[in-house]
């Protein structure tokens, strides 16, 4: 027992030995000099993905304020450096997620100066705002501006292409979902994850995707944590295909030869919904097209030209082609009666007064003079009342003689009468008179 006494004693000798050695081989604690940190921030608020961009400064107050430095908030050890005064550091983009957390700088002091921490600070972290956008190209791949008018079972080739961009940097991750809310409720056209530039792929539309009526598509991107969700919307108006009707009318039901232009032919095309139909219309008689025009407000105009319809009665079809909402139609109610080109004859006599049994040297010419254009053929009757004394034809060039006796002596009222042909119609001279004499009194007033 007493040796192990002995023993026990010569332990605690050598441990106390140890420990002043431990203490006296540094700088003595009473020869160091105390520290005084603060930490502040460049705002008190900062958005998710972009906390690189928030400054924290650092402040060591001590007669040798060297060393090194860190800041920990959420657990996390948030940014470092070394200091010598003052110094600032960074936390990474994504070190804290959104939440609000308390912060403190920690000196860490060097061989001359204690560590100290400072005060705690607040720092509150938000999703970053997003913004979303949508473009509607059509089947040829050109942006469609506006709010598009589709047809339905037609929408086949058009697409919905959504980018979602952050308002401070960086670009979004996560999902976006493209829907159509329509009066009967919302559905899902398409979804998925954004690719690296924040795009959803291009979302394209099959027949009859969409009902008919207004179709309200709305591109929403959720939040992927870093960024918070944004929504963009755009209204797609889906009409059916509508049946039409079409109206021809006259401004006369009949025109004369080569004056055709005089003629208009108006026509008025309405659908059953209500809605203006554009696109062409075609008159036409048979297969030859007479004229056409362009809707204007759902109707329009157009004449034939001169000269295009041989005198007759034509059946006329009005034929609307229809456009992507507006089927075709037709009307072929009206006819046009194309009249025979008027004439004029002017008779001419080589004398006024002729002797009995000399009327042969009586000459007759005329002249057939069309109401436009052209050249009337056939021939002239001259006639005596009712009765015919000659005829002249108009493409000999001459005119015609009376017989010898033909007349009496008397006193006549001598009319030429243009029998017309297959374009220009007949026409009467105004009268001329003529007298025949007896040949002694045609002597004496000779003489």
């Amino acid at each position: 027992m007493k040796w192990r006494k002995v023993l026990a004693g010569l332990a605690s000798v050598v441990t106390a030995a140890l420990v002043v050695q431990t203490v006296t081989a540094g700088p003595a604690l009473a020869d160091k000099d105390g520290s005084s940190t603060s930490l502040s921030l460049q705002s008190g608020t900062a958005f998710a993905g972009a906390l690189d961009r928030d400054v924290m400064t650092v402040g060591v107050s001590a007669g040798n304020p060297t060393g090194s430095f860190g800041v920990v908030g959420g657990g996390k050890s948030l940014c470092f450096g070394f200091i010598s005064g003052v110094a600032t550091c960074t936390m990474t983009a994504r070190a804290l997620a959104t939440g609000t957390y308390t912060l403190r700088a920690n000196y860490d002091g060097n061989e001359d100066t204690f560590p100290s921490t400072s005060g705690p600070v607040t720092l509150t972290v938000l999703l970053q705002p997003s913004t979303t956008s949508m473009q509607i190209s059509d089947p040829f791949g050109s942006t469609v501006s506006g709010d598009p008018r589709l047809v339905f079972g037609q929408e086949q080739g058009y697409s919905f292409n959504a980018v979602a961009q952050g308002t401070v940097e960086g670009t979004p991750g996560g999902s976006m979902t493209i829907t159509d809310t329509t009066s009967s409720g919302t559905s899902t056209l398409c979804s998925g994850m954004l690719n690296s530039l924040g795009e959803l792929a291009s979302c394209s539309l099959g027949a009859s995707t969409l009902p008919v009526g207004t179709n309200e598509i709305t591109a929403t991107y959720f939040s992927d944590g870093v960024y918070a969700g944004s929504a963009t919307s755009r209204t797609v108006t889906v009409v059916p295909v509508q049946s039409t009707t079409t109206t021809l009318t006259l401004s006369s039901p009949s025109v004369p030869f080569a004056s055709e232009q005089t003629e208009v032919l108006t026509a008025r095309v309405t659908n059953a919904g209500g809605g203006t139909p554009t696109g062409t219309v075609t008159i036409s008689t048979g297969s030859t097209p007479i004229c056409g025009f362009t809707l204007s407000g759902g109707t329009g105009h157009c004449s034939p030209s001169a000269s295009l319809l041989r005198p007759g009665s034509y059946p006329l079809t009005a034929t609307y082609n229809g456009d992507v909402t507006d089927t075709p139609s037709s009307d072929t109610s009206q006819t046009l009666v194309v009249a025979k080109e008027p004439t004029t004859t002017v008779l001419t006599e080589s004398a006024d007064v002729i002797a009995f049994g000399s009327e042969d040297a009586e000459l007759f010419t005329v002249e057939v003079v069309p109401a436009v254009s052209g050249t009337p053929t056939g021939n002239v009757t001259v006639k005596n009342g009712r009765v015919a004394v000659c005829t002249i034809v108009l493409a000999a060039g001459n005119g015609c003689f009376l017989k010898p006796t033909q007349l009496k002596v008397g006193d006549y009222q001598i009319t030429a009468t243009y029998n017309g042909d297959s374009t220009f119609a007949a026409s009467t001279s105004p009268a001329q008179p003529l007298t025949v004499v007896e040949a002694l009194k045609r002597k004496n007033a000779d003489r």
